[in-house]
């Protein structure tokens, strides 16, 4: 093309204005990268406590071989440039008129270092004795700084303006942070811990800062983009914004024709990397597109990918050229194509033609083994002529696998489906590409292997897949081997987090007990008695639960999802894991989801409505002599303060409009499943009978311990005293109420006379039967019964 003939500011850029400031993906990002490295280091300096002190100690011994001048000159120079490195970047950013950044640099100094001291006073106070012995210094025999301050500034400085044109300065600040770090280590000042501590405190704090308020924009503006494009020969005589997708798109106007412009820029870098990191743990790579961390990378695989596609034989926008614009920013430019996205369309506006068209391109890119990958309905596009073109085919890949070019299919099939329905989407896949081809994408047909916008799409058609999908099992009869795209399951994850919790749980609450003390001390004949009497516990609540069940469910399966809650109770409140284990297994078993919510919500309503009052009567029974010493003045603030504080949350309207649709659920699920059960003789008595017998079972349970320790108390204030710890066990937001139970239970049969060494061992002894022996049969059948998709 020829030059410009005229200058950028005449061209017409009809763009909305830029925003002055952005908050970058790539910050927060970072932001995780160094909390992780920071909980890393104090790992560390707990598990390898002795590693730590060595390499600190080597690090000082090195004094003795470095001559002291040298040490000397580092010392001054490094502090000369800590102090006046900042007073001279302060007064450099207030004469280029930063105000806004000159406060927040010093925000995050101040907050860095705030945030280094207090560490340091919690190092050497309460911190655990290993990680003082890692982390604090010893100078001349008294503790030093564990986490020194003003380093932690300047390292939080350095991070504000390390996007700012500010390089001179940052190269000092960075000399001035490795002298003092290296003098302190000289010097034995300060641990390598403590220095690798405060540099995350101080690029934590930064990172914060830039996060909150975000960084001035590193954008182009449209006169700069225009002037980039004019200098590389296109006579422009117009900029206009093209909103259509999520990048920053233009088109540019010349004499001659259109072009569509990508405009790509450092401010986006990261963006979505988080998501993607969550998606690639749960799901197999071959499904997700692929993700780019930095502008260079973006630049390649996007130019890239626009050449495979197109030499495939796809129709795509051509891609011309590809322009820096300057160190931060560039712009891809395409052959500008008109024409409409396949969701703004109807259903009688897309044509067989337009289908067949579609898949002739697909198996183009199929038998190229060249994967698309962001396949919906914002990037499939027809023209004006009504041909199909392939849009932003940024995330796809060459050699592509199988598996890969399988799910573009069924994104293709879904995003067209959406809109043209399965039947005329179906024939006309099977007319061009085969049934074999077909077939092999209907294991792919599920909202994990979709693009994300078509699967925000789906939510609204969720009956789009289900046709589908039923359209092609009544074309080609079985689909293909089903294919497994979730790496991990989130099930799968809970068993494995349950899991270390429970060895954790086991190994400090049960670390300072004397097993042969409580061998010696406990009758074994009644602990198997109470062993006997905890599995009628699981017995009674499959009886319970299943008297508000008017279908069918098999029984012991319903006692195994009960045992399994043992295990599930080191990972959720006892309360919360119960409703949800319990719908999730009738649901399982073939009852409807609302009717198993229902059935369960009024189970739950009925153990309160049957235990308030038997705990009353039992009360009155036992002459309340097990009621005084349970709850102390300041349990009872507690308690009175968590009431007013749910009364305020009540009063919020969307919490109140949240309770008021869940008691009109209950109300309209959950009272006639009640009433049911009040007019059914038989139900009835599996429901008041289950309840009661999980009462009496637990009751007996807890007695048959005491007994093991030989000590007798009256068994109506015993059940008073279980029934209130078994009450704080399912109100206190603790796996399996541990602590509150505990206290509850020992407070309690202290005051039905049994010595508090006495009452403390037969709690001890009752936990273990009940909450930790338990344990592993529930696991046990936890996995078993999901894998064999019980639960």
């Amino acid at each position: 093309m020829d030059a410009a003939s005229t200058s950028a500011d005449e061209i017409v850029v009809d763009e909305p204005p830029l925003p002055p400031r952005t908050r970058r993906p790539a910050d927060v990002l970072s932001l995780l990268i160094v909390s992780g490295v920071l909980t890393g280091l104090v790992a560390m300096s707990i598990i390898a406590e002795r590693t730590m002190t060595s390499i600190t100690q080597d690090l000082a011994d090195l004094r003795t071989r470095v001559p002291g001048s040298i040490v000397g000159i580092i010392d001054f120079t490094a502090n000369l440039a800590g102090v006046v490195l900042p007073i001279v970047l302060v007064a450099v950013l207030m004469i280029r008129g930063r105000v806004r950044t000159t406060v927040e640099l010093l925000l995050a100094g101040v907050a860095a270092s705030i945030a280094a001291a207090l560490t340091s006073e919690w190092l050497t106070g309460p911190a655990p004795q290993r990680l003082q012995d890692s982390l604090v210094p010893f100078v001349d025999g008294a503790e030093g700084t564990p986490v020194p301050a003003y380093p932690a500034l300047l390292v939080a400085v350095v991070t504000v303006v390390s996007q700012l044109d500010v390089k001179r300065m940052r190269q000092v600040a960075l000399f001035a942070i490795a002298g003092t770090y290296a003098v302190q280590l000289l010097q034995g000042d300060a641990t390598v811990g403590g220095l690798l501590i405060a540099t995350s405190i101080g690029v934590a704090a930064g990172l914060l800062v830039r996060i909150v308020g975000g960084q001035p924009s590193m954008a182009p503006s449209g006169q700069h983009i225009a002037a980039t494009l004019e200098a590389a020969g296109y006579q422009l005589k117009a900029l206009r914004a093209d909103p259509s997708g999520e990048l920053r798109r233009l088109t540019a106007e010349t004499p001659e024709a259109k072009y569509s412009v990508l405009v790509l820029d450092r401010d986006h870098e990261g963006a979505g990397t988080i998501a993607r990191a969550v998606d690639r743990l749960r799901t197999r790579e071959e499904v997700l597109p692929r993700q780019t961390l930095t502008l260079r990378d973006a630049i390649d695989r996007i130019a890239l990918q626009s050449f495979a596609v197109a030499r495939a034989g796809a129709r795509t926008p051509e891609l011309r050229t590809v322009l820096r614009i300057n160190g931060d920013s560039a712009a891809l430019v395409y052959d500008y194509v008109h024409g409409t996205a396949l969701g703004d369309l109807d259903g009688d506006q897309v044509t067989d033609d337009m289908l067949t068209d579609l898949w002739h391109q697909l198996g183009d890119l199929r038998r190229n083994h060249v994967a698309h990958r962001r396949l919906s309905g914002r990037t499939i596009m027809i023209d004006d002529d009504g041909h199909i073109w392939l849009l932003s085919p940024s995330g796809g890949e060459l050699a592509a696998t199988d598996v890969a070019m399988r799910t573009d299919l069924a994104q293709a099939l879904t995003a067209t489906s959406i809109v043209a329905g399965p039947d005329r989407v179906v024939d006309t896949a099977l007319d061009v590409l085969g049934p074999d081809v077909v077939r092999a994408a209907i294991p792919l047909l599920q909202p994990i292997a979709l693009t994300p916008g078509t699967r925000q799409h789906v939510k609204g058609h969720r009956e789009v897949l289900i046709r589908l999908r039923d359209r092609l099992v009544d074309r080609l009869g079985a689909p293909a081997e089903p294919v497994r795209l979730q790496r991990i399951r989130p099930l799968s994850l809970l068993t494995g987090v349950g899991t270390v919790v429970a060895v954790y749980l086991v190994g400090t609450q049960l670390s300072d007990v004397s097993f042969g003390e409580l061998w010696d001390r406990t009758d074994w004949r009644w602990l198997i008695l109470a062993v006997g009497l905890m599995f009628a516990n699981y017995i009674t609540m499959a009886i319970g639960l299943l008297g508000f069940v008017p279908e069918r469910v098999p029984f012991w399966r319903v006692v195994g999802a009960q045992v399994a809650l043992s295990f599930l109770r080191l990972m959720a409140p006892t309360t919360v894991g119960n409703v949800a284990m319990n719908i999730r297994l009738l649901t399982r078993s073939g009852v409807a989801a609302p009717l198993a919510a229902a059935s369960v919500a009024a189970n739950q309503v009925a153990q309160v409505a049957i235990t308030f009052p038997l705990l009353a009567v039992l009360a009155v029974v036992s002459g309340y002599t097990s009621l005084p010493g349970l709850p102390s003045s300041s349990t009872l603030i507690v308690v009175l303060g968590l009431l007013l504080a749910a009364a305020v949350v009540g009063i919020i309207p969307p919490v109140r409009s949240r309770l008021r649709a869940l008691w009109s659920d209950f109300a309209e699920r959950g009272l006639p499943r009640l009433l049911d059960v009040l007019t059914n003789p038989r139900k009835l008595t599996m429901a008041v009978g289950g309840i009661l017998g999980q009462t009496i079972s637990l009751v007996l349970c807890f007695y048959a311990c005491l007994l093991a320790v030989g000590e007798m108390v009256n068994v109506a204030g015993l059940a008073v005293v279980q029934l209130v710890g078994n009450t704080l066990g399912m109100a206190v937001p603790t796996p399996g109420g541990l602590g509150a139970v505990e206290a509850a239970l020992t407070a309690g049969v202290s005051t039905l006379g049994v010595p508090t060494s006495a009452a403390v061992t037969a709690v001890l002894v009752f936990r273990i039967v009940s909450f930790w022996l338990p344990i592993l049969p529930g696991w046990v059948l936890w996995t078993q019964m999901r894998r064999r998709d019980l639960l």
